[in-house]
């Protein structure tokens, strides 16, 4: 044994035989009658009601749109959302562990963060189904789901015990002769040991709650959490309270009422698990020394680092100086080729006008005469312009706006018709800008527009887009806009709106293609004449409850078909949410990406693929307040 878990494992040898119910009945009035227990539950129930009073988000769960990531974690204060969760409702629940260290990377993933606490406030979803959601993709919120659990046992404190640990559940469940295992065959048909962790804590904290009510109805669940530790596993709750001696002696008192050879047992066991926990501490100060050891060398890396990014920087000044003078001679070679073009429009020019004085003085013969004149000099022009153009158009698909100029300029017009690109990067750094600027500007052209929403419901996309363009509720009642709504259900959200089609939590994710074929059957039409538009926001939020597998076999056929069509599509990516790996699955499949990125101090972007560029490079930006502002970059083509 070398962790505490296995300590705590060990203790729970000690009580496995079921427990007199009206022994456990006279010992729960004995625990909620001593001041110090009344105390440390009132303490609980007060810090509960003062963390709903700050976080109300299962009353109004559109205060979540607005949490930034200040409002969840800000290193330097102890009065953030993770705060309060837990230091300041440390008294809710026994055997609660958490690092600091992983908040940062719920920062990171807010946009995720908040998909899971808008199912977890949920009235519309079972316990099961809110623990068993992907917590996992925030580093540290996996595992045991200490986290989900703690915010379940807050939100719906009336209703849950706090006891975070699966393994403490099934002790106390044991003990108390509450048959689970039966209930597991009963309520969902397999095996105890088949079940999610979802469903293992919904069914043992039911069975907890169900025991509670029916022998100790006065007391609060937070008690209750703490009495079934001080009963069976009163080493942790002693650990919980360090400052507190006493329940310490009562509960050793309580178990020398038992037979002595039981009590002699039980305190050798404890004795056994002090002293591997002593052995615990002294390993955690020799990983703490080493801790040291590694910072200390870790500075040293940084330092190594620093000078080698200085190295590096000077290298990229060389190549981009190269690249620049690369570029300088594209456009001279550009030139050349303008000039050429210009002459032979002038020799075009003068055979036209060679062609028209021929032509003018034939005007006096005949009618007859005149008249197929007219036709073979209309016939000799029409030839010659045709050659014009074929020799000076650009040979290249119809580009199409973004609504932001600069980005035009940077693709050389705009995105080639049939497009299928990412829009890559964090979280509120202008992604959805440029998005919005994009779907803004085909409705002004009059092109139909779809949504495929997975991250936000309609009412939150209709007010982003009325901020960049007034008249869009309009255009949704012209049905130019069409959403495909795979988030509300999911969230609990019953509306309906018009022109909309919604997924619902057991629909296969194959459902988006076809219900995204069936709008363009609908309105051939129109998009025959203007083309249409497609945002997917976002493709990353459907790792929450899909696969990479499924993901992709949605995207290979939803991409194709959009391609057939000629419509642009743009896909929104969040960083952090997927890995790598399965973001180089989804780029295969794409024409391209845009990618957005920052320093801290500046935002960038650069475009991957896609089209011909005036640039590859990162490209700074400023953000404004429906746009973006791009700043400069060199004027020449790059393929």
């Amino acid at each position: 044994m070398n962790n505490q878990d296995d300590v705590l494992k060990y203790t729970t040898f000690i009580s496995t035989d079921v427990m007199d119910k009206k022994e456990i009945a006279e010992r729960a009035y004995q625990f909620a009658g001593r001041r110090e227990n009344v105390e440390r539950d009132s303490v609980a129930v007060a810090q509960i009601k003062d963390f709903l009073a700050r976080y109300p988000f299962k009353e109004k769960p559109e205060l979540l749109r607005n949490v930034s990531p200040d409002d969840l974690y800000d290193r330097t204060s102890n009065d953030r959302f993770f705060d309060w969760l837990t230091m300041k409702t440390d008294r809710v629940g026994v055997s609660f562990t958490c690092e600091r260290a992983i908040f940062p990377e719920a920062v990171r993933r807010i946009d995720f963060l908040k998909v899971l606490l808008t199912v977890l406030v949920s009235e519309k979803r079972s316990v099961s189904f809110k623990i068993d959601q992907n917590w996992g993709v925030i580093p540290g919120f996996g595992g045991e789901r200490m986290i989900a659990k703690k915010l379940l046992s807050i939100y719906y404190w009336e209703r849950v015990v706090p006891v975070f640990r699966t393994e403490h559940m099934e002790l106390f469940s044991s003990g108390l002769g509450i048959a689970f295992k039966n209930s597991a065959l009963q309520k969902y048909r397999k095996d105890y040991s088949l079940l999610s962790m979802g469903q293992k804590f919904e069914l043992l904290n039911a069975g907890l709650v169900e025991f509670k009510i029916a022998n100790m109805e006065k007391m609060t669940n937070t008690q209750f959490a703490s009495f079934l530790y001080s009963l069976f596993l009163p080493s942790v709750l002693e650990g919980e309270k360090a400052d507190d001696g006493a329940e310490s002696e009562t509960a050793k008192s309580d178990m020398d009422s038992g037979s002595g050879s039981a009590a002699s047992e039980y305190e050798a066991r404890i004795r056994e698990a002090d002293r591997m926990i002593s052995d615990l501490r002294r390993q955690l100060v020799i990983r703490e020394e080493r801790i040291a050891e590694l910072e200390q060398e870790l500075k040293m890396k940084s330092a190594e680092l620093a000078e080698k990014d200085s190295l590096l920087g000077q290298r990229e000044e060389k190549v981009r100086q190269e690249l620049s003078n690369q570029l300088k001679e594209a456009e001279r070679q550009s030139e050349i080729e303008k000039a050429e073009l210009k002459r032979k429009i002038s020799e075009l020019t003068g055979h036209v006008e060679e062609l028209e004085r021929v032509i003018g003085s034939r005007e006096s013969g005949p009618a007859l005469q005149l008249s197929g004149t007219d036709t073979d000099r209309s016939d000799v022009v029409n030839g010659e312009m045709d050659t014009f153009h074929q020799q000076g158009a650009e040979d290249g698909r119809q580009r199409l706006k973004t609504g932001i100029d600069r980005l035009d300029d940077l693709l050389n017009g705009g995105i080639p018709a049939g497009s299928q690109f990412i829009v890559y990067g964090p979280s509120f750094i202008g992604k959805e800008l440029v998005i919005n600027a994009f779907a803004a500007e085909g409705l002004a052209e009059g092109a139909p527009l779809i949504w495929i929403t997975t991250d936000r419901t309609i009412d939150e996309i209709r007010a982003e887009m009325t901020s960049v363009i007034s008249s869009y509720t309009e255009y949704e009642k012209n049905g130019l806009v069409y959403y495909i709504d795979a988030y509300s259900r999911i969230v609990g959200d019953d509306s309906v709106s018009e022109n909309a089609a919604y997924l619902d939590e057991n629909s296969s994710v194959e459902t988006i293609n076809d219900m995204a074929n069936s709008r363009i059957s609908s309105i051939e039409t129109l998009v025959k004449e203007k083309g249409y538009r497609l945002v997917f926001r976002s493709v990353s939020s459907l790792s929450a409850n899909h696969d990479i597998k499924s993901i992709f076999a949605l995207l290979r056929q939803f991409v194709a078909h959009r391609r057939k069509d000629r419509c642009v599509g743009i896909y929104s990516v969040e960083k952090g949410i997927m890995p790598e790996q399965d973001l180089q699955i989804i780029n295969s499949i794409m024409d391209g990406v845009i990618e957005f990125s920052t320093d801290t101090r500046n935002n960038f972007l650069a475009v991957r693929g896609i089209c011909e560029t005036q640039s590859r490079d990162r490209i700074q930006y400023t953000l404004e307040k429906s746009t973006i502002n791009i700043g400069s970059f060199f004027l020449g083509r790059i393929k």
